[in-house]
């Protein structure tokens, strides 16, 4: 795991951006529904976006489909969202994607997925669980939700680290306050509903530009 940080880290460095995508209603029913997250992922991967989360889901099909992701978009570093539950766990181990994240704090899972190997970001909401996860060893942690916690947490936060921990800010976030979350502390950000249609708009483009 300590080396699968240590790449997401280098990755983040570069864009500290990860777009999150995650399926639609019935997505497995409708094969338009497919070629539309397809058809995102490449417009993302055109404006230079380096770093894309999927969803997670349990249809069977949704193994695959990340397969299918990762063969075609090998320029993006894809991960998967939403990793909460054993069964969410159990079926990222074929799929060796170089992290994952989930929404909240569930030691159980995240001591299991140690033991797997996979990288599965906590989600923090508080000091004692962000406590418990520098404890298992985390250095990367994501504040959820980012928008509702606000600055003080954070810094909050960084008055209880016993060493460098890697920020994620998620939750809420719009592309145009991209610079402000950045500059407050943390060291990367996730977007995705607050991105309609997970498409770059204007504040977006401006600020990918410097990445």
């Amino acid at each position: 795991m300590e080396a699968k940080q240590n790449n997401l880290i280098k990755s983040l460095r570069i864009q500290p951006l990860i777009v999150v995508i995650r399926l639609e209603h019935n997505f497995f029913n409708l094969s338009k529904k497919k070629e539309n997250l397809l058809s995102k992922i490449e417009k993302l991967s055109n404006f230079g976006i380096k770093n894309i989360e999927i969803g997670w889901d349990s249809n069977p099909e949704w193994v695959n489909l990340i397969l299918e992701i990762k063969k075609r978009f090998k320029s993006i570093n894809i991960g998967v969202a939403s990793i909460s539950s054993r069964q969410s766990l159990e079926s990222i181990l074929s799929l060796d994607v170089n992290y994952s994240m989930s929404q909240f704090f569930n030691k159980e899972i995240h001591i299991q997925a140690i033991e797997y190997n996979q990288l599965v970001i906590p989600g923090i909401s508080n000091i004692e669980n962000f406590k418990e996860a520098i404890d298992l060893g985390y250095k990367i942690v994501k504040i959820f939700p980012a928008s509702k916690l606000g600055i003080n947490f954070i810094n909050e936060l960084k008055d209880f680290k016993k060493k460098d921990i890697f920020f994620i800010g998620a939750g809420g976030i719009k592309s145009k306050n991209l610079k402000k979350f950045l500059k407050s502390g943390y060291d990367a950000l996730v977007i995705g509903r607050e991105l309609r249609n997970q498409t770059p708009d204007k504040d977006l483009e401006i600020w990918l530009e410097d990445y």
